[in-house]
Protein backbone atom coordinates (compact mmCIF):
# COMPACT_ATOMS: atom_id res chain seq x y z
CA UNK A 1 0.00 0.00 0.00
CA UNK A 2 2.83 2.38 0.87
CA UNK A 3 4.55 1.54 -2.42
CA UNK A 4 1.35 2.29 -4.33
CA UNK A 5 0.86 5.61 -2.53
CA UNK A 6 4.49 6.53 -3.18
CA UNK A 7 4.14 5.76 -6.88
CA UNK A 8 0.91 7.78 -7.07
CA UNK A 9 2.58 10.76 -5.37
CA UNK A 10 5.58 10.54 -7.70
CA UNK A 11 3.33 10.59 -10.76
CA UNK A 12 1.26 13.41 -9.30
CA UNK A 13 4.23 15.65 -8.54
CA UNK A 14 5.83 14.81 -11.89
CA UNK A 15 2.68 15.98 -13.68
CA UNK A 16 2.56 19.14 -11.54
CA UNK A 17 6.22 19.83 -12.35
CA UNK A 18 5.70 19.30 -16.08
CA UNK A 19 2.61 21.54 -16.14
CA UNK A 20 4.48 24.20 -14.20
CA UNK A 21 7.42 24.06 -16.59
CA UNK A 22 5.03 24.27 -19.55
CA UNK A 23 3.20 27.28 -18.10
CA UNK A 24 6.46 29.06 -17.31
CA UNK A 25 7.76 28.30 -20.80
CA UNK A 26 4.61 29.67 -22.45
CA UNK A 27 4.74 32.78 -20.25
CA UNK A 28 8.39 33.32 -21.08
CA UNK A 29 7.77 32.85 -24.79
CA UNK A 30 4.91 35.33 -24.55
CA UNK A 31 7.39 38.04 -23.49
CA UNK A 32 9.55 37.55 -26.61
CA UNK A 33 8.60 40.84 -28.25
CA UNK A 34 8.50 42.82 -25.01
CA UNK A 35 12.08 41.77 -24.28
CA UNK A 36 13.08 43.19 -27.66
CA UNK A 37 11.21 46.47 -27.36
CA UNK A 38 8.60 45.59 -30.01
CA UNK A 39 5.03 46.82 -29.34
CA UNK A 40 2.42 44.11 -28.83
CA UNK A 41 -1.32 43.89 -28.24
CA UNK A 42 -2.70 43.57 -24.69
CA UNK A 43 -4.93 40.78 -23.41
CA UNK A 44 -3.71 37.93 -25.58
CA UNK A 45 -5.11 34.50 -24.69
CA UNK A 46 -2.89 32.49 -22.34
CA UNK A 47 -2.85 29.52 -24.75
CA UNK A 48 -3.87 30.80 -28.20
CA UNK A 49 -2.06 34.14 -28.07
CA UNK A 50 -3.66 36.55 -30.55
CA UNK A 51 -5.19 33.71 -32.56
CA UNK A 52 -8.19 32.51 -30.57
CA UNK A 53 -10.56 33.10 -33.49
CA UNK A 54 -8.21 31.19 -35.78
CA UNK A 55 -8.65 28.08 -33.65
CA UNK A 56 -12.42 28.55 -33.45
CA UNK A 57 -12.73 28.94 -37.26
CA UNK A 58 -15.11 31.85 -36.66
CA UNK A 59 -13.60 33.96 -39.42
CA UNK A 60 -11.02 33.76 -42.15
CA UNK A 61 -7.47 33.72 -40.70
CA UNK A 62 -6.63 36.52 -43.14
CA UNK A 63 -9.33 38.82 -41.78
CA UNK A 64 -8.38 37.86 -38.23
CA UNK A 65 -4.79 38.99 -38.78
CA UNK A 66 -6.11 42.03 -40.64
CA UNK A 67 -7.98 42.99 -37.48
CA UNK A 68 -4.78 42.58 -35.45
CA UNK A 69 -3.17 45.00 -37.90
CA UNK A 70 -5.97 47.51 -37.28
CA UNK A 71 -5.46 47.27 -33.51
CA UNK A 72 -1.84 48.32 -33.93
CA UNK A 73 -2.71 52.02 -33.88
CA UNK A 74 0.11 54.09 -35.40
CA UNK A 75 2.88 51.54 -34.80
CA UNK A 76 5.21 50.78 -37.71
CA UNK A 77 5.40 47.14 -36.65
CA UNK A 78 3.63 44.87 -34.22
CA UNK A 79 4.68 41.70 -32.43
CA UNK A 80 1.92 39.09 -32.36
CA UNK A 81 1.68 35.55 -31.01
CA UNK A 82 -0.03 32.57 -32.59
CA UNK A 83 -0.12 30.14 -29.70
CA UNK A 84 3.38 30.58 -28.25
CA UNK A 85 5.02 31.39 -31.61
CA UNK A 86 6.10 35.03 -32.23
CA UNK A 87 5.44 36.66 -35.62
CA UNK A 88 6.26 40.17 -36.78
CA UNK A 89 3.43 42.10 -38.43
CA UNK A 90 4.55 45.01 -40.65
CA UNK A 91 2.37 48.14 -40.71
CA UNK A 92 4.57 50.88 -42.20
CA UNK A 93 4.72 51.15 -46.02
CA UNK A 94 8.35 52.24 -45.74
CA UNK A 95 9.24 49.19 -43.67
CA UNK A 96 7.24 46.89 -45.96
CA UNK A 97 9.17 48.24 -48.96
CA UNK A 98 12.46 47.85 -47.07
CA UNK A 99 11.86 44.17 -46.37
CA UNK A 100 10.03 43.05 -49.52
CA UNK A 101 12.12 45.04 -51.99
CA UNK A 102 15.29 46.73 -50.76
CA UNK A 103 16.50 44.00 -48.40
CA UNK A 104 15.14 41.09 -50.39
CA UNK A 105 18.45 39.27 -49.93
CA UNK A 106 17.57 38.87 -46.23
CA UNK A 107 13.96 37.80 -47.00
CA UNK A 108 13.99 35.88 -50.31
CA UNK A 109 11.79 33.01 -49.12
CA UNK A 110 8.23 32.58 -47.99
CA UNK A 111 7.56 31.26 -44.50
CA UNK A 112 5.03 29.00 -46.26
CA UNK A 113 7.84 26.62 -47.04
CA UNK A 114 8.22 24.02 -49.75
CA UNK A 115 9.24 21.55 -47.05
CA UNK A 116 5.63 21.49 -45.86
CA UNK A 117 4.70 19.32 -48.84
CA UNK A 118 5.50 15.64 -48.96
CA UNK A 119 5.62 15.54 -52.76
CA UNK A 120 7.81 17.15 -55.39
CA UNK A 121 4.76 18.65 -57.11
CA UNK A 122 4.19 20.83 -54.07
CA UNK A 123 7.80 21.62 -53.25
CA UNK A 124 9.41 22.60 -56.56
CA UNK A 125 7.02 25.17 -58.02
CA UNK A 126 7.51 28.91 -58.36
CA UNK A 127 5.33 29.75 -55.33
CA UNK A 128 6.91 27.48 -52.72
CA UNK A 129 10.49 26.93 -53.87
CA UNK A 130 13.26 28.71 -51.99
CA UNK A 131 16.06 30.86 -53.34
CA UNK A 132 18.43 30.43 -55.20
CA UNK A 133 16.53 27.78 -57.25
CA UNK A 134 13.52 30.12 -57.16
CA UNK A 135 15.39 32.82 -59.08
CA UNK A 136 16.46 30.34 -61.73
CA UNK A 137 12.93 28.96 -62.19
CA UNK A 138 11.37 32.43 -62.34
CA UNK A 139 13.88 33.57 -64.96
CA UNK A 140 13.03 30.59 -67.12
CA UNK A 141 9.24 30.84 -66.78
CA UNK A 142 8.88 34.66 -67.01
CA UNK A 143 8.95 34.94 -70.83
CA UNK A 144 5.55 33.20 -71.04
CA UNK A 145 3.88 36.10 -69.22
CA UNK A 146 5.05 39.09 -71.25
CA UNK A 147 2.32 41.27 -72.73
CA UNK A 148 3.07 39.88 -76.21
CA UNK A 149 2.62 36.27 -75.08
CA UNK A 150 -0.56 37.10 -73.13
CA UNK A 151 -1.99 38.68 -76.27
CA UNK A 152 -1.52 35.33 -78.07
CA UNK A 153 -3.32 33.53 -75.23
CA UNK A 154 -6.30 35.88 -75.66
CA UNK A 155 -8.00 33.58 -78.19
CA UNK A 156 -8.07 30.72 -75.62
CA UNK A 157 -9.78 33.04 -73.16
CA UNK A 158 -12.37 34.22 -75.70
CA UNK A 159 -13.41 30.64 -76.51
CA UNK A 160 -13.94 29.86 -72.82
CA UNK A 161 -15.85 33.10 -72.19
CA UNK A 162 -18.16 32.20 -75.06
CA UNK A 163 -18.72 28.74 -73.55
CA UNK A 164 -19.66 30.34 -70.24
CA UNK A 165 -22.03 32.72 -72.03
CA UNK A 166 -23.78 29.79 -73.73
CA UNK A 167 -24.03 27.95 -70.42
CA UNK A 168 -25.67 30.94 -68.73
CA UNK A 169 -28.03 31.37 -71.66
CA UNK A 170 -29.18 27.77 -71.20
CA UNK A 171 -30.17 28.58 -67.62
CA UNK A 172 -32.78 30.99 -68.99
CA UNK A 173 -34.00 28.76 -71.84
CA UNK A 174 -37.44 28.30 -70.28
CA UNK A 175 -38.21 32.00 -70.68
CA UNK A 176 -37.35 32.99 -67.12
CA UNK A 177 -35.80 36.46 -66.98
CA UNK A 178 -34.32 36.30 -63.46
CA UNK A 179 -32.58 33.45 -61.70
CA UNK A 180 -30.19 32.93 -58.78
CA UNK A 181 -26.99 31.42 -60.18
CA UNK A 182 -24.38 29.44 -58.23
CA UNK A 183 -21.72 31.87 -59.35
CA UNK A 184 -18.74 30.25 -57.64
CA UNK A 185 -19.35 27.02 -59.55
CA UNK A 186 -19.73 28.91 -62.83
CA UNK A 187 -16.53 30.89 -62.18
CA UNK A 188 -14.66 27.71 -61.22
CA UNK A 189 -15.63 26.03 -64.49
CA UNK A 190 -14.67 29.12 -66.46
CA UNK A 191 -11.23 29.52 -64.88
CA UNK A 192 -10.62 25.77 -64.94
CA UNK A 193 -11.03 25.76 -68.72
CA UNK A 194 -8.69 28.72 -69.23
CA UNK A 195 -5.92 27.61 -66.90
CA UNK A 196 -6.09 23.98 -68.05
CA UNK A 197 -5.63 25.25 -71.60
CA UNK A 198 -2.69 27.48 -70.72
CA UNK A 199 -0.98 25.28 -68.10
CA UNK A 200 -1.87 21.77 -69.29
CA UNK A 201 -2.46 22.36 -73.00
CA UNK A 202 -5.86 20.63 -73.02
CA UNK A 203 -9.50 21.57 -73.57
CA UNK A 204 -11.25 20.66 -70.32
CA UNK A 205 -14.81 21.48 -71.49
CA UNK A 206 -16.05 22.00 -67.94
CA UNK A 207 -19.39 23.43 -69.12
CA UNK A 208 -20.14 20.25 -71.08
CA UNK A 209 -21.73 17.57 -68.82
CA UNK A 210 -20.22 14.89 -71.06
CA UNK A 211 -16.69 16.23 -70.86
CA UNK A 212 -16.31 17.59 -67.33
CA UNK A 213 -14.06 14.81 -65.98
CA UNK A 214 -11.11 17.18 -65.62
CA UNK A 215 -13.22 19.65 -63.63
CA UNK A 216 -14.54 16.93 -61.30
CA UNK A 217 -11.04 15.58 -60.70
CA UNK A 218 -9.78 19.09 -60.00
CA UNK A 219 -12.54 19.59 -57.45
CA UNK A 220 -11.81 16.26 -55.80
CA UNK A 221 -8.12 17.05 -55.49
CA UNK A 222 -8.12 20.66 -54.32
CA UNK A 223 -11.49 21.17 -52.62
CA UNK A 224 -11.03 22.54 -49.11
CA UNK A 225 -12.07 19.75 -46.76
CA UNK A 226 -11.76 20.20 -42.99
CA UNK A 227 -8.56 18.13 -43.00
CA UNK A 228 -7.09 20.18 -45.84
CA UNK A 229 -8.02 23.41 -44.05
CA UNK A 230 -6.09 22.25 -40.98
CA UNK A 231 -3.14 21.26 -43.16
CA UNK A 232 -2.94 24.61 -44.93
CA UNK A 233 -3.31 26.51 -41.66
CA UNK A 234 -0.36 24.58 -40.26
CA UNK A 235 1.64 25.26 -43.42
CA UNK A 236 1.13 29.01 -43.06
CA UNK A 237 1.73 29.35 -39.33
CA UNK A 238 3.64 26.23 -38.21
CA UNK A 239 5.32 24.79 -41.33
CA UNK A 240 7.76 22.81 -39.21
CA UNK A 241 4.90 20.52 -38.17
CA UNK A 242 3.17 20.28 -41.57
CA UNK A 243 5.33 17.42 -42.94
CA UNK A 244 4.09 15.14 -40.15
CA UNK A 245 0.49 15.28 -41.39
CA UNK A 246 1.54 15.18 -45.04
CA UNK A 247 -0.15 17.03 -47.86
CA UNK A 248 -0.02 16.81 -51.63
CA UNK A 249 -0.65 19.99 -53.58
CA UNK A 250 -3.05 18.22 -55.95
CA UNK A 251 -4.44 15.97 -53.23
CA UNK A 252 -6.13 12.73 -54.20
CA UNK A 253 -6.07 13.72 -57.89
CA UNK A 254 -2.28 13.88 -58.14
CA UNK A 255 -1.92 10.78 -60.30
CA UNK A 256 -4.75 11.93 -62.58
CA UNK A 257 -3.11 15.32 -63.13
CA UNK A 258 0.26 13.65 -63.63
CA UNK A 259 -1.15 11.48 -66.43
CA UNK A 260 -2.95 14.41 -68.10
CA UNK A 261 0.22 16.51 -67.97
CA UNK A 262 2.56 13.89 -69.42
CA UNK A 263 0.09 12.80 -72.09
CA UNK A 264 -0.19 16.43 -73.19
CA UNK A 265 3.54 17.09 -73.07
CA UNK A 266 4.49 13.86 -74.85
CA UNK A 267 1.89 14.37 -77.59
CA UNK A 268 3.03 17.96 -78.11
CA UNK A 269 6.65 16.94 -78.29
CA UNK A 270 5.89 14.14 -80.75
CA UNK A 271 3.74 16.32 -83.02
CA UNK A 272 6.16 19.28 -82.80
CA UNK A 273 3.19 21.67 -82.78
CA UNK A 274 3.30 25.00 -80.92
CA UNK A 275 0.46 26.72 -79.01
CA UNK A 276 2.44 29.38 -77.16
CA UNK A 277 1.37 27.97 -73.77
CA UNK A 278 3.23 26.75 -70.69
CA UNK A 279 3.62 23.24 -72.13
CA UNK A 280 5.70 24.65 -75.00
CA UNK A 281 7.96 26.41 -72.52
CA UNK A 282 8.35 23.33 -70.33
CA UNK A 283 9.29 21.17 -73.32
CA UNK A 284 12.02 23.66 -74.23
CA UNK A 285 13.27 23.72 -70.63
CA UNK A 286 13.27 19.92 -70.39
CA UNK A 287 15.38 19.64 -73.51
CA UNK A 288 17.87 22.35 -72.56
CA UNK A 289 21.14 21.50 -70.91
CA UNK A 290 20.50 21.56 -67.16
CA UNK A 291 23.18 23.88 -65.76
CA UNK A 292 22.05 24.14 -62.12
CA UNK A 293 21.19 21.81 -59.25
CA UNK A 294 17.51 22.40 -60.05
CA UNK A 295 16.44 20.08 -62.86
CA UNK A 296 13.42 20.62 -65.10
CA UNK A 297 12.37 17.00 -65.21
CA UNK A 298 9.78 14.64 -63.74
CA UNK A 299 7.41 16.14 -61.20
CA UNK A 300 9.39 19.39 -61.17
CA UNK A 301 7.88 20.02 -64.61
CA UNK A 302 4.36 19.07 -63.52
CA UNK A 303 4.81 21.32 -60.49
CA UNK A 304 5.00 24.46 -62.64
CA UNK A 305 1.71 23.65 -64.37
CA UNK A 306 0.10 22.67 -61.06
CA UNK A 307 0.81 25.96 -59.29
CA UNK A 308 -0.45 28.07 -62.19
CA UNK A 309 -3.57 25.95 -62.32
CA UNK A 310 -4.32 26.29 -58.60
CA UNK A 311 -3.26 29.92 -58.07
CA UNK A 312 -4.59 31.22 -61.37
CA UNK A 313 -7.92 29.47 -60.97
CA UNK A 314 -8.71 30.39 -57.37
CA UNK A 315 -7.61 34.04 -57.53
CA UNK A 316 -9.81 34.81 -60.52
CA UNK A 317 -12.79 32.97 -59.00
CA UNK A 318 -12.51 35.18 -55.92
CA UNK A 319 -12.27 38.37 -57.96
CA UNK A 320 -15.15 37.50 -60.30
CA UNK A 321 -17.49 36.51 -57.47
CA UNK A 322 -16.85 39.48 -55.22
CA UNK A 323 -16.85 41.94 -58.12
CA UNK A 324 -20.35 40.78 -59.05
CA UNK A 325 -21.36 40.99 -55.39
CA UNK A 326 -20.14 44.58 -55.05
CA UNK A 327 -21.72 45.59 -58.36
CA UNK A 328 -25.00 44.06 -57.20
CA UNK A 329 -24.81 46.29 -54.11
CA UNK A 330 -23.87 49.33 -56.17
CA UNK A 331 -26.18 49.47 -59.23
CA UNK A 332 -24.89 52.87 -60.39
CA UNK A 333 -21.34 51.49 -60.58
CA UNK A 334 -22.66 48.39 -62.31
CA UNK A 335 -24.42 50.52 -64.93
CA UNK A 336 -21.28 52.58 -65.56
CA UNK A 337 -19.26 49.38 -65.98
CA UNK A 338 -21.76 47.84 -68.37
CA UNK A 339 -22.06 51.03 -70.41
CA UNK A 340 -18.30 51.05 -70.91
CA UNK A 341 -18.31 47.36 -71.91
CA UNK A 342 -21.00 47.96 -74.53
CA UNK A 343 -19.26 51.08 -75.81
CA UNK A 344 -15.84 49.42 -76.20
CA UNK A 345 -17.28 46.26 -77.75
CA UNK A 346 -19.11 48.38 -80.30
CA UNK A 347 -15.92 50.31 -81.03
CA UNK A 348 -13.36 47.47 -81.08
CA UNK A 349 -15.30 44.21 -81.11
CA UNK A 350 -14.17 41.35 -78.85
CA UNK A 351 -10.47 42.02 -79.29
CA UNK A 352 -7.48 42.18 -76.98
CA UNK A 353 -7.17 45.92 -77.60
CA UNK A 354 -10.87 46.41 -76.87
CA UNK A 355 -10.63 44.66 -73.49
CA UNK A 356 -7.49 46.60 -72.57
CA UNK A 357 -9.30 49.87 -73.34
CA UNK A 358 -11.97 49.20 -70.67
CA UNK A 359 -10.32 51.39 -68.04
CA UNK A 360 -13.28 51.57 -65.69
CA UNK A 361 -13.66 47.77 -65.67
CA UNK A 362 -10.03 47.49 -64.60
CA UNK A 363 -10.67 50.08 -61.89
CA UNK A 364 -13.58 47.96 -60.67
CA UNK A 365 -11.40 44.83 -60.53
CA UNK A 366 -8.66 46.75 -58.72
CA UNK A 367 -11.11 47.93 -56.09
CA UNK A 368 -12.38 44.38 -55.59
CA UNK A 369 -8.79 43.21 -55.13
CA UNK A 370 -8.32 45.92 -52.51
CA UNK A 371 -11.24 44.67 -50.43
CA UNK A 372 -10.85 40.95 -51.20
CA UNK A 373 -7.19 40.18 -51.94
CA UNK A 374 -7.13 36.45 -52.86
CA UNK A 375 -3.66 35.91 -51.34
CA UNK A 376 -4.05 38.15 -48.29
CA UNK A 377 -0.92 37.29 -46.31
CA UNK A 378 2.46 38.23 -47.73
CA UNK A 379 4.88 36.09 -45.75
CA UNK A 380 8.65 36.13 -45.60
CA UNK A 381 11.23 34.60 -43.31
CA UNK A 382 14.63 36.01 -42.34
CA UNK A 383 17.51 33.88 -43.66
CA UNK A 384 19.98 35.67 -41.38
CA UNK A 385 19.87 38.00 -38.38
CA UNK A 386 18.50 41.33 -39.58
CA UNK A 387 18.64 44.73 -37.88
CA UNK A 388 15.58 46.81 -38.76
CA UNK A 389 16.84 50.14 -40.15
CA UNK A 390 16.44 53.09 -37.77
CA UNK A 391 15.85 50.85 -34.74
CA UNK A 392 17.76 48.66 -32.31
CA UNK A 393 15.51 45.70 -33.12
CA UNK A 394 17.24 42.62 -34.49
CA UNK A 395 15.11 39.94 -36.12
CA UNK A 396 16.58 36.53 -35.51
CA UNK A 397 17.26 34.13 -38.34
CA UNK A 398 14.11 32.13 -39.03
CA UNK A 399 11.72 34.85 -37.80
CA UNK A 400 8.48 34.94 -39.87
CA UNK A 401 7.31 38.34 -41.11
CA UNK A 402 3.78 39.09 -42.33
CA UNK A 403 2.03 41.82 -44.27
CA UNK A 404 -1.73 41.58 -43.64
CA UNK A 405 -3.43 42.91 -46.78
CA UNK A 406 -6.90 42.67 -45.22
CA UNK A 407 -5.70 45.27 -42.73
CA UNK A 408 -3.42 47.35 -44.93
CA UNK A 409 -5.91 47.60 -47.81
CA UNK A 410 -8.61 48.76 -45.38
CA UNK A 411 -6.51 51.25 -43.46
CA UNK A 412 -8.23 54.69 -43.61
CA UNK A 413 -4.82 56.32 -43.36
CA UNK A 414 -4.04 55.12 -46.89
CA UNK A 415 -7.51 54.40 -48.31
CA UNK A 416 -10.09 56.97 -47.09
CA UNK A 417 -13.53 55.57 -46.30
CA UNK A 418 -11.99 52.11 -46.77
CA UNK A 419 -15.15 49.99 -46.66
CA UNK A 420 -16.83 51.93 -49.47
CA UNK A 421 -16.55 50.30 -52.88
CA UNK A 422 -15.09 53.12 -54.94
CA UNK A 423 -13.38 52.21 -58.24
CA UNK A 424 -12.42 55.86 -58.80
CA UNK A 425 -9.58 55.33 -56.33
CA UNK A 426 -7.80 53.76 -59.30
CA UNK A 427 -8.65 56.35 -61.94
CA UNK A 428 -5.82 57.98 -63.89
CA UNK A 429 -6.29 61.10 -61.76
CA UNK A 430 -6.16 59.29 -58.40
CA UNK A 431 -4.08 56.13 -58.71
CA UNK A 432 -0.75 57.94 -58.37
CA UNK A 433 -1.91 59.24 -54.98
CA UNK A 434 -1.92 55.71 -53.54
CA UNK A 435 1.09 55.32 -51.27
CA UNK A 436 3.52 52.70 -52.52
CA UNK A 437 3.26 49.38 -50.67
CA UNK A 438 -0.24 50.04 -49.36
CA UNK A 439 -1.95 48.21 -52.24
CA UNK A 440 -0.36 44.88 -53.18
CA UNK A 441 -2.94 42.27 -54.20
CA UNK A 442 -0.30 40.41 -56.22
CA UNK A 443 2.56 40.94 -53.78
CA UNK A 444 5.54 43.23 -54.15
CA UNK A 445 9.24 43.03 -54.89
CA UNK A 446 11.06 40.26 -56.78
CA UNK A 447 8.49 37.65 -55.66
CA UNK A 448 5.50 39.58 -57.05
CA UNK A 449 3.04 37.26 -58.81
CA UNK A 450 4.31 36.37 -62.27
CA UNK A 451 0.80 35.91 -63.70
CA UNK A 452 -0.67 39.37 -63.04
CA UNK A 453 -1.47 40.10 -66.71
CA UNK A 454 -3.15 36.74 -67.28
CA UNK A 455 -5.08 37.06 -64.02
CA UNK A 456 -6.49 40.45 -64.98
CA UNK A 457 -7.29 39.31 -68.52
CA UNK A 458 -9.21 36.16 -67.64
CA UNK A 459 -11.08 37.96 -64.86
CA UNK A 460 -12.00 40.83 -67.16
CA UNK A 461 -13.23 38.48 -69.87
CA UNK A 462 -15.35 36.54 -67.39
CA UNK A 463 -16.96 39.74 -66.12
CA UNK A 464 -17.53 41.03 -69.66
CA UNK A 465 -19.28 37.80 -70.65
CA UNK A 466 -21.68 38.18 -67.71
CA UNK A 467 -22.24 41.94 -67.46
CA UNK A 468 -22.85 42.57 -71.16
CA UNK A 469 -25.98 40.37 -71.06
CA UNK A 470 -27.12 40.30 -67.42
CA UNK A 471 -27.88 42.59 -64.54
CA UNK A 472 -26.65 41.46 -61.10
CA UNK A 473 -28.68 41.88 -57.93
CA UNK A 474 -29.12 40.33 -54.48
CA UNK A 475 -32.11 38.75 -52.82
CA UNK A 476 -32.76 36.58 -49.77
CA UNK A 477 -31.59 33.45 -51.60
CA UNK A 478 -28.14 34.85 -52.45
CA UNK A 479 -25.16 33.62 -50.45
CA UNK A 480 -22.19 35.99 -50.64
CA UNK A 481 -19.77 35.28 -47.79
CA UNK A 482 -16.03 34.74 -47.40
CA UNK A 483 -15.08 31.17 -46.45
CA UNK A 484 -14.04 31.37 -42.75
CA UNK A 485 -11.98 28.16 -42.95
CA UNK A 486 -9.63 29.18 -45.73
CA UNK A 487 -6.30 30.96 -45.23
CA UNK A 488 -6.87 32.50 -48.66
CA UNK A 489 -9.77 34.87 -49.31
CA UNK A 490 -12.28 32.82 -51.25
CA UNK A 491 -16.07 32.73 -51.59
CA UNK A 492 -17.98 30.07 -49.68
CA UNK A 493 -19.32 27.06 -51.52
CA UNK A 494 -22.76 27.92 -52.81
CA UNK A 495 -21.84 31.57 -53.42
CA UNK A 496 -24.71 32.89 -55.53
CA UNK A 497 -25.87 36.01 -57.37
CA UNK A 498 -29.22 36.84 -58.94
CA UNK A 499 -28.93 37.45 -62.69
CA UNK A 500 -31.60 39.17 -64.79
CA UNK A 501 -31.33 38.81 -68.56
CA UNK A 502 -31.18 42.18 -70.31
Amino acid sequence: MLVFNSFFLDVFFTIIALVTILVLYVKYQRTYWQRRGVPTLPNSHWLFGNAKELVQFKKSPSFMIGELYQQGSDQDLLGIYIFHKPFLLLRSPELIKQILVKDFNYFPNRYFTARSFKDEVGSTNLFTIENPPWRYVRTKISPLFTSGKIKKIFDFVVVTAESMGKYLEQQFSNGTRSKTIMMKEVALKYTTDIISSVAFGIEANSFDPVGETFFKKAQEGVNLTFRRAIQFTLMFFFPQYAPYIGIQMLGSSTNYFRKVFWDSLDNREASKTKRGDLIDFLIDLKNQKQETDFQFKGDALLSQSAIFFIAGRESSVTTICFTLYELAKNPEIQKRTRDEIHEKLKEHGMTYEGVQSMKYLYQVMSETLRLYPPAPLLDRVAVDNYKIPGTDIVLEKGMPVYVALCGLHRDPKYHPDPLRFNPDRFSDENKDNITQCTYMPFGEGPRICIGVRLGYLQTAMGLIAILKDYECSLDSTCKCDVDPHNVFVTPVNGFSIKLTKL
